[in-house]
């Protein structure tokens, strides 16, 4: 099982959102932890080189390097 590493300026993020985001969030993270590589590498744009999972209304950019899952960002999936 992989460990997630979070960075303090995503863990500020994710305590702000409300609560029905940040439970959509974190229902992702065991399936990071159990299979990081389950989702495709990004091979183009800002992101480039990092995987992403869709969580609700938010897609989480992370990468994974020597069995850990280093989060990168949180992005909205859709922007109004």
């Amino acid at each position: 099982m992989a460990e997630v590493v979070w960075p303090q300026p995503l863990v500020d993020l994710v305590l702000e959102m409300p609560d029905r985001e940040r439970e959509q969030i974190f229902q992702r993270i065991p399936n990071l932890e159990a299979f990081p590589e389950m989702y495709p590498v990004r091979t183009f744009g800002p992101f480039r080189g990092h995987r992403c999972v869709v969580a609700g209304s938010w897609l989480i950019y992370y990468r994974f390097i020597e069995g850990k899952v280093f989060l990168r960002a949180i992005w909205p999936a859709r922007i109004p």
